[in-house]
């Protein structure tokens, strides 16, 4: 019984001193702050100040501050104004001419072109050549040689007209300078005059070809053009008619007068 007794307080006595774990302490216990806390809340205080404060002006005049002093004048455009304009002006043009398809006898003129421009690209022309003919050195060769005769077409003058297109406009650079191109189209008609054995005789020609004005100033140019007149003659010592192509090389200058545009200002 004394040994039951002394057992049974001692286990009291241990149950009074250590009551065990009180379990509701942990959850009443605050959780440590984790490591983002702290810049998430640096971010809400941050956007609140943003969102209290005035909204920034917008800068005016975003633009690069070379692009906002150009000026309308100053701007460089990518199709140029043409150099000068032909529209109700007229071109007188002296050429230098010969021929370039004939290889016995050389055709050598002087010659003279005006024209009238009914609108910048269109134009009617009249064109009056002075033709000499003289022989190369193939025609000696022909005769002595071969024994050949040769019957050829003696030219003395032809007056054409013609219709011209200038479709072409454009400019290339040469020795540091610019120069502009302006090309043109030419089909016309006229009558040419031939020498016949002791005849002469006047026989309808049409002629086509083409031509590069380098425009020099407003009211010159060089001109230069490539101009072939077709006509049926009957050569000396034959009775035998045939076609004759006279490709002509011409080389001149071209003078527009007024020497000034007035349709400057239509540009």
């Amino acid at each position: 019984m004394l040994v039951l007794i002394v057992l049974t307080g001692a286990s009291a006595y241990a149950q009074t001193e250590f009551e065990g774990l009180d379990l509701t302490d942990d959850a009443k216990k605050p959780e440590p702050k984790k490591a983002d806390d702290a810049p998430r809340a640096h971010a809400s205080s941050k956007s609140a100040a943003t969102a209290d404060a005035p909204p920034a002006e917008k800068k005016k005049n975003d633009g690069p501050a070379v692009e906002r002093d150009i000026t309308q004048e100053d701007r460089v455009k990518s199709v140029q104004k043409k150099l000068y304009l032909k529209r109700y002006r007229f071109e007188l043009a002296p050429y230098f001419s010969f021929s370039l398809n004939d290889p016995y006898y050389t055709k050598i003129a002087g010659t003279i072109r005006g024209a009238f421009y009914l609108a910048d690209t269109l134009a009617l022309s009249a064109r009056f050549s002075y033709i000499g003919t003289y022989p190369t050195e193939d025609v000696k060769v022909a005769k002595k040689a071969l024994q050949s005769r040769i019957f050829f077409s003696v030219p003395i003058y032809w007056v054409m007209g013609d219709f011209e297109w200038s479709p072409f406009y454009g400019k290339f650079s040469i020795f540091n300078n610019i120069l502009f191109i302006d090309g043109y189209l030419a089909v016309g008609g006229g009558a040419v005059q031939t020498e016949t054995g002791l005849q002469t005789g006047v026989k309808p020609a049409f002629d086509f070809g083409g031509g590069l004005r380098f425009v020099v100033r407003d009211w010159l140019a060089v001109n230069a053009a490539l101009l072939n007149t077709t006509y049926v003659d009957t050569p000396a010592g034959t009775t035998k008619g045939s076609t004759q192509n006279v490709m002509m090389f011409n080389i001149g200058l071209s003078i527009f007068m007024p020497f000034k545009s007035t349709f400057r200002e239509a540009e």
